[in-house]
């Protein structure tokens, strides 16, 4: 309950008026507002029935796009014209709290999973909440974002981790046929037909090597979002025989005993340390799979890793799988973000799922 308490009242915190959620309040390339984030974030709150402030995140969401219609329709020009594009067209990953774009730092902008990913947590919101006139006044950032991805879904973009910018990423495309498929059930005019099932059918064609989900497509590797495709984008079921390979790669390659889950095995970010946000993930899918004794292992790890402030970090650099490259991460942007939003989100949503299972 202290964990919860403590959660509740960082991410309050940590909403500005606007209705974004900060990535981190305290890291210095973190004050922003991350689509990708902030819906996790946005969830967790639905989860605890705290539904005024994903509702003022996702309201956020709607002005913050439609503020930069011109910029989407720049670049559905440039398509229809079938002119090349270039980094400036994409829309960017991250805003500032007040919803404009920051063009004095560079960013790894072209990321396609956060707006999959915002369409998945709306429709979720819209289930769980219904509301006629959310739904209205989004509606039309919503077409926008349907475009945008009807458009782009098989280019190449950085992944969720703003890494690989020239591969295509099964966890993108998960969020991606996640988000759209939710929208459909909620309007199915809204989705262009069999475009959901085109993504699946792309991802299960190119993403598997070996009998498991890969990390992009060439690759042999795992990652730890791969779990999100089934949890919670369900391009296959947690019983699908690839998915259950791919986490017993991820069991075996990636989490360490007794700990917590890194985000892939060539990882150095910071050296490479075990993510709290991945390791709710892991226990999240345990508790899909009918462990919910392995999800309340992994979610004991979690608290033992709070600081004395109730604060969770982004990643933990006890176990690193590079020690040498912590230093020149440190020297660039300081410490390991702390707390992390996304981190202490992820608690409040497994939580709400293991109380179902009490």
């Amino acid at each position: 309950m202290k964990l919860h308490d403590a959660s509740l009242n960082i991410i309050r915190y940590g909403q500005a008026p606007s209705g974004a959620y900060v990535a981190s309040p305290t890291f210095s390339q973190y004050g922003y507002a991350w689509l990708r984030d902030g819906t996790w974030t946005a969830y967790a709150m639905d989860c605890v029935g705290q539904h005024d402030s994903a509702r003022a995140f996702y309201s956020w969401i709607g002005q913050t796009l439609l503020n930069h219609q011109s910029h989407f329709e720049k670049l559905f020009n440039k398509c229809a014209r079938n002119e090349p594009l270039d980094e400036t067209d994409y829309l960017p990953t991250r805003f500032t709290l007040d919803g404009f774009v920051d063009h004095d730092q560079f960013w790894w902008n072209f990321q396609l999973d956060g707006y999959g990913t915002w369409l998945w947590g709306l429709a979720q919101h819209i289930e769980l909440v219904p509301d006629s006139d959310l739904w209205a006044s989004l509606r039309p950032a919503v077409t926008l974002t349907v475009q945008y991805l009807s458009a782009l879904w098989q280019s190449a973009n950085y992944d969720c981790w703003e890494e690989f910018r020239d591969k295509i990423h099964t966890s993108t495309l998960a969020a991606l046929y996640g988000g759209l498929s939710a929208i459909r059930r909620i309007e199915p005019g809204l989705v262009p037909d069999h475009l959901p099932e085109q993504i699946q059918s792309y991802i299960l064609q190119n993403c598997v090597s070996a009998g498991h989900f890969r990390k992009y497509v060439g690759s042999s590797a795992v990652d730890a979002s791969l779990l999100w495709v089934a949890v919670p984008y369900r391009v296959v079921e947690v019983t699908d025989p690839r998915f259950i390979a791919t986490v017993q790669r991820i069991e075996q390659e990636i989490h360490r005993p007794g700990g917590g889950v890194y985000r892939y095995a060539a990882d150095t970010y910071y050296g490479g340390g075990e993510w709290i946000l991945l390791t709710a993930f892991l226990a999240w899918t345990y508790i899909e799979l009918g462990r919910p004794a392995d999800a309340r292992r992994l979610m004991t790890w979690i608290e033992s890793q709070v600081t004395p402030a109730g604060e969770l970090p982004e990643q933990v650099s006890a176990h690193l799988l590079d020690p040498s490259r912590y230093p020149e991460w440190e020297q660039k942007w300081g410490t390991v973000a702390c707390p992390l939003l996304w981190s202490h989100a992820m608690v409040l949503i497994v939580e709400s799922l293991l109380e179902k299972q009490a």
